[in-house]
């Protein structure tokens, strides 16, 4: 749903290509992938805090935070959150994805609440449901240069918070202080800073690079592919914007907007502190708390199937789309609505929840035709598993037709290149949507499409579910392989 085909600046592009291949060093590429976004993200926030001396403390300060993650292959990714702090800890609980299903190794994140003080954190995750707690002393190892060992959950948080550790103090002149460290601590101080690091030297080869790693070498951190450029300014609803960005073709990864609330506004600020409440905080909107548990439920479902507990979920997820809902709930929990009905034994609910979560989604996502035509096969192909060929082209054929504008599909280049094509791509079990395709299309403009060239290249089997917990398991975080490095 939310692949993005190809490079949208060609400056990258370009780029890219011009780069030898030992860009690509293993090591560094899952760093940039997996971690460092997210190291950046949470030191951002960290900064936010104002520092107490000690002994001494600060009244509550709450701020609304957003993060947009850019990438490569997808398209942007929103994730919400709430802070506070009292100068000596500052407690972050992150509890919106949007879109909601897991892609990204951020996305992993999407609902989890972390407690930090001068030399601990204690957090919790909704993969697990337990409390952690992790060491931020330094170690007696070159804790700055501790990458994932694995693609688990606990193996990529445990890098992170270590990283975390590194970036919020560092000694001055120390030789294993990097750039990026040097940076945070000055943007705290400051209303407005911009750095820029790397990229490597042309001569730093992949051996060389993964020679640094071994021997605990910390400025390898400030040599990420493309460099990075680091940015701190306010914006004109008094507010702080943290950024970071490729340096040499000038393309924003991730972008951090806190705004502070009043504390009056913000439920939950007497539990700031206390880390009982950690995946309970009451300043975590009550939605969204409800939306994480019913979708834990889904998953479950999913993995042992059941037609009195799809039934009672059913009816549950009903009653939460009855009640005030933000825009950014809305489609995903008619998606999971949609997924339950296939374990409820209901055609009558497959099809009412069908046809909501499609009507929802042609008009909240903003995507492009083809794209919801895609999804529209997703649903179908739901359905097909369940149903007969004939009942779910009886069925899709309408909310095809619906979508089909003449004008738009007119250009018969469009509908080979930019619909037919992906939906050949999507494998062999598609075929009879691609024929329903091209029928609604023909019916639509009245122009005879010709035999489609792509037919005979290969196609990926694709019969995956749609998107909800296609990365659930706590050791499948880890983003797709086939994704352009960063």
């Amino acid at each position: 749903m939310a692949l993005r085909l190809g490079f949208h600046n060609v400056q990258e592009k370009a780029s890219l290509l011009g780069q030898a291949g030992d860009r690509c060093c293993t090591p560094v590429t899952h760093f940039v992938r997996a971690v460092w976004p997210i190291v950046f993200t949470c030191v951002c926030l960290g900064g936010c805090r104002r520092e107490s001396p000690p002994g001494n403390s600060t009244p509550c300060h709450a701020y609304n935070v957003l993060v947009t993650r850019h990438s490569d292959t997808y398209y942007p990714r929103t994730y919400r959150a709430v802070l506070a702090t009292d100068g000596r800890r500052w407690r972050i609980a992150f509890y919106g994805l949007d879109p909601p299903e897991e892609i990204e190794p951020m996305d992993a994140l999407a609902f989890s609440d972390f407690l930090f003080d001068s030399n601990r954190v204690w957090y919790w995750h909704h993969k697990d449901k337990r409390t952690h707690t992790s060491s931020l002393e330094p170690r007696s190892a070159d804790y700055a240069t501790q990458l994932p060992t694995g693609k688990g959950l606990e193996t990529i948080l445990g890098s992170i918070l270590t990283l975390v550790a590194h970036n919020r103090t560092y000694v001055r002149g120390q030789r294993k202080t990097t750039e990026a460290s040097e940076y945070f601590q000055r943007a705290k101080q400051q209303d407005s800073l911009k750095h820029t690091t790397g990229p490597a030297p042309m001569h730093e080869t992949t051996d060389v690079l993964l020679s640094r790693w071994a021997t605990g070498d910390s400025g390898v951190l400030d040599l990420l592919p493309f460099g990075r450029t680091y940015s701190k300014e306010g914006d004109q609803e008094g507010g702080v914007v943290w950024r970071m960005s490729k340096a040499t073709v000038a393309m924003e990864k991730v972008r951090v907007t806190v705004r502070p609330v009043a504390l009056r506004n913000m439920s939950g600020s007497s539990e700031m502190g206390d880390v009982g409440t950690l995946g309970r905080w009451s300043a975590v909107p009550d939605a969204y708390r409800r939306y994480w548990s019913l979708r834990d439920r889904a998953l479950g479902l999913r993995r042992q199937p059941s037609v009195p507990e799809g039934q009672r979920l059913y009816a549950d997820i009903s009653s939460a789309l009855r009640g005030a809902l933000p825009d950014d709930l809305n489609s995903p929990l008619r998606e999971l609505l949609f997924r339950t009905s296939l374990h409820t034994g209901s055609d009558d609910a497959m099809r009412s929840s069908a046809c909501q979560y499609f009507n929802t989604y042609v008009h909240l996502a903003q995507e492009p035709v083809e794209r919801i035509v895609i999804e529209l096969g997703r649903i179908g192909q739901e359905l097909r598993a369940r149903w007969a060929e004939d009942q779910t082209c009886d069925f899709i054929r309408p909310l095809l037709k619906g979508i089909v504008d003449p004008n738009v599909f007119a250009e018969p280049e469009f509908v080979e290149e930019d619909v037919l094509k992906w939906v050949h791509t999507q494998g062999p079990a598609w075929s009879w949507y691609r024929r329903l395709v091209r029928e609604s299309v023909q019916e639509a403009t009245g122009t005879r499409l010709g035999p489609a060239s792509y037919i005979g290249t290969p196609s990926a089997e694709s019969n995956a579910p749609m998107s909800i917990g296609d990365s659930e398991p706590n050791d499948d975080i880890a983003p797709m392989e086939s994704r352009e490095d960063e």
